[in-house]
């Protein structure tokens, strides 16, 4: 005989044990303002009530002195005795101390409200409202605060790399002027020692013209070492933050530079292109041009020379061009030219020349964000060509 099979139903708890569970569960879920119940007579005063979440209802008072939303709905309360409604939902309620109010709201709850024949009496749940829309204002709230602390960051960020390669050009600062200091002013220095012990040295043999000569040398000398003095201050401030940006007509800017030169009389010096009025700097637009046509015209050993400065607007450029028909700079000297107080040959240049033009002019296109590029072929081929690319917009 087959055995009968066995039963797959589980075997339900102890009545007791599940109502005590169900208990637990109640009060945990009261205590951690889930729900609250509250029950009112059939003249709607409070009899009782249960859970933290309704300890603004008033015991033994009207249930519309603690949730105005009730105040008004007396038939449909009425309705629920009757067994007409079998029950009434307000949903999402804003309360505030037990005052249904629209503006302020620590909480947000629904009401369930049946009626109770074993009572008798209405039996009010009351459970509290995730309220959706607040928690997407709070969300958006810590994404605006999120952006702001990210966007103030990525300033602080930019400010330190700024920073830094202020650091880095104060640095590169102090390296070229110890160099200059210990290698360019010593020779001017080691003349005047020089000079002056001649000059002890005629005064005691009271030879005159010989102490005047060494006098006069010692202030060429001085007048020398200023003029390094000058263009090395010139040279720092060249790589300081600049500021001033305006707009620039800047074919007027290049006419008035070589007019302000006064070139010699056969020379002949023209202004060609395209040149824009440009939102940028002006002042050191101006002390790239005058350096460059300043020393196309002193280095020119023909006095019936040309020099032809022109542009052309770029991708995100103003392409500057000054070029002469001079003896042209060697390639062995074509990068020693942009260092502080060098010369083509270091001696050949003109007496009042401080060597510092074409330094003047790299630092202050390197500021900016701009470059400089020398194209000569000498002594095969005449001429110098300086290639400037001077961008249209600065960014300070």
């Amino acid at each position: 005989m087959t055995p009968p099979p066995q039963s797959s139903v589980v075997k339900a708890e102890d009545p007791s044990e599940e109502t005590a569970h169900l208990i637990a569960a109640g009060r945990f879920l009261a205590e951690h303002r889930s729900f609250g119940i509250v029950w009112i007579d059939a003249d709607l005063v409070v009899r009782r009530r249960f859970g933290s979440l309704v300890d603004f209802v008033t015991l033994d008072r009207p249930i519309g002195e603690s949730v105005l939303a009730l105040i008004g709905l007396e038939e449909e309360l009425a309705a629920l005795r009757e067994g007409t409604s079998e029950t009434l939902t307000i949903p999402n309620i804003i309360m505030n101390n037990g005052v249904a109010l629209a503006e302020v709201s620590p909480h947000r709850l629904s009401l369930d409200i049946y009626w109770d024949e074993r009572e008798p009496g209405h039996l009010m749940l009351v459970r509290s409202v995730v309220d959706h829309s607040s928690l997407e204002s709070e969300l958006r709230t810590q994404m605006r605060l999120r952006a702001m602390a990210e966007a103030e960051l990525i300033e602080k960020s930019e400010a330190i790399q700024r920073a830094n390669q202020e650091l880095a050009l104060v640095n590169r600062d102090l390296e070229e002027f110890a160099y200059v200091i210990s290698h360019d002013l010593k020779a001017p220095l080691r003349a005047l020692r020089y000079d002056g012990a001649d000059a002890d040295r005629a005064l005691a043999a009271q030879d005159l013209a010989t102490v005047a000569n060494k006098l006069a040398a010692m202030r060429d000398h001085q007048k020398r070492m200023l003029a390094m003095l000058n263009g090395l201050f010139d040279y720092a401030r060249a790589g300081r933050k600049i500021e001033g940006i305006a707009m620039a007509d800047t074919r007027r800017l290049a006419e008035e530079v070589v007019a302000g030169l006064a070139p010699p009389a056969g020379m002949e010096i023209t202004v060609e292109g395209t040149w824009p009025h440009l939102m940028t700097l002006a002042a050191p637009l101006e002390l790239v041009l005058r350096n460059l046509v300043g020393n196309a015209i002193k280095h020119h050993d023909r006095p019936d020379g040309r020099v032809r400065v022109s542009a052309r607007i770029g991708e995100d450029t103003l392409d500057i061009t000054v070029e002469d028909d001079g003896p042209g700079i060697a390639r062995e000297w074509q990068s020693a030219v942009f260092l502080p107080f060098r010369k083509v040959n270091d001696a050949d240049g003109p007496e009042d020349s401080s060597g510092m033009g074409l330094a003047l002019v790299r630092r202050t296109l390197e500021r900016i964000g701009g470059t400089i590029r020398l194209q000569s072929d000498a002594p095969a081929k005449r001429g110098t060509a300086f290639h400037v690319r001077w961008p249209r917009i600065i960014l300070a």
